[in-house]
């Protein structure tokens, strides 16, 4: 009995504390009322410049207007190694989630970038990159495959494979990179890499190509490239030729073997090199030559510090460093956009200070004197007109 009054006593006191405890809560939830989450960036569906932004471990869909410079952070969570695509038929941004979720992923611009869907593209695949086609379909290369995915851009289930394993080196792999649709063809990029290379870096090894690829009947007709381990594919109208760079060994394992390199549509050859990398004294990761003739690169010195400049393509040589970003740092410049305005626009990783950094003219005259920034480090870019 004296242990049950006990008891008894015991709830009772605890029961007394409840109307303060209940008080508390409500007296939080009042107060963290105040401190909502912010409303989603209300970005435009067009007239801006897409940003993809990682920390390497986070990734967000950012935006800014290229004539107000008003950003747009943080509209919707994307895969922290992704590249866009702007598929100006549908009004839709096709999200390419890159190792660690390889998948394709569709953003509506027009309600608010949110997602139509997101399609596996085989566990392990390494997806590196996906461009627009005619008829509603999208292709899509992949590092851990030599089967190049043709896929329908409304649903992105795969309708087509394009076997590249002809071109394969000795560790079984094409290394397929970048893809540029123009003139009526799909241009691939594939580098031939070494994976049982000793260190980090893959090595190019043997000859590095070019591929045209007819998209109606699939038919693959392949150039050599004159440097190796091509990269980013840009296509210039007013030249009516491919861009790209060639930096044969790269970064760790750095040497002065590569260049910029044009690929003529009207002949289908490479012309002479706009730049090496012996003529600039870089290493040059990206490059492209604007409707005036003059060049715009981004590369590593020696030190592996970042650079971005411009080139003179019939002189062959380096005409301005625009921007510089020493290896200490820990950031780099992973890439640009030239917009078509004329403008162009640079993602700068500084640790420090990561954000767009804008540039106008021939010389590459920085626009504004500052670094917009644009929340997590910016990485891949994308126009939409």
């Amino acid at each position: 009995m004296d242990g049950g009054i006990l008891m008894l006593k015991h709830t009772l006191s605890r029961c007394r504390f409840f109307p303060s405890l209940l008080a508390a809560v409500a007296a939080l939830a009042a107060h963290c009322a105040d401190y909502e989450r912010p409303p989603k960036p209300d970005a435009p569906a067009n007239g801006i410049v897409l940003i993809a932004g990682s920390d390497f471990a986070t990734g967000f869909l950012s935006a800014i207007d290229p004539v107000s410079y008003k950003v747009y952070r943080d509209i919707v969570p994307i895969h922290s190694d992704s590249t866009l695509r702007y598929d100006q038929a549908n009004t839709a941004t096709l999200v390419l989630q890159r190792l660690g979720a390889d998948s394709l992923r569709r953003l509506e611009n027009t309600t608010g970038y949110t997602s139509n869907y997101e399609r596996s593209l085989g566990a392990r695949s390494n997806p590196q990159e996906v461009e627009i086609l005619p008829n509603n379909l999208a292709a899509i290369s992949l590092y851990n495959s030599n089967a190049l995915q043709i896929v329908n851009r409304s649903n992105g289930a795969v309708v087509h494979t394009i076997d590249l394993s002809a071109y394969a080196d000795a560790d079984g792999y094409a290394e397929i990179g970048a893809l540029r649709y123009a003139a009526g063809d799909l241009f691939v990029a594939v580098q031939r890499l070494d994976r049982l290379a000793a260190g980090a870096i893959w090595p190019p090894v043997g000859q590095s190509y070019l591929l045209r690829i007819n998209i109606t009947n699939w038919q693959v007709t392949s150039y050599a490239v004159p440097f190796t381990n091509p990269a980013r594919i840009h296509h210039q109208t007013a030249r009516n030729s491919l861009i790209f760079a060639a930096p044969g060994r790269f970064a760790a394992n750095y040497t002065l073997d590569g260049g910029c390199v044009e690929f003529s549509l009207a002949s289908y050859t490479f012309v002479t090199s706009p730049i090496s990398e012996v003529q600039a004294g870089y290493d040059i990761a990206d490059c492209d030559i604007k409707a005036d003739g003059s060049g715009i690169f981004v590369g590593y010195d020696s030190a592996l510090g970042s650079v971005f400049g411009s080139f003179d393509s019939a002189a062959h040589s380096v005409t301005r460093v625009a921007a510089y970003l020493a290896s200490s740092n820990g950031g780099y410049f992973p890439g640009f956009l030239l917009h078509s305005s004329g403008k162009v626009f640079l993602s700068d990783r500084n640790i420090f200070n990561p954000g767009l950094r804008v540039f106008s003219g021939p010389t590459l005259t920085e626009i504004g004197g500052q670094t917009f920034y644009t929340g997590l480090p910016p990485y891949t870019l994308e126009e939409i007109p």
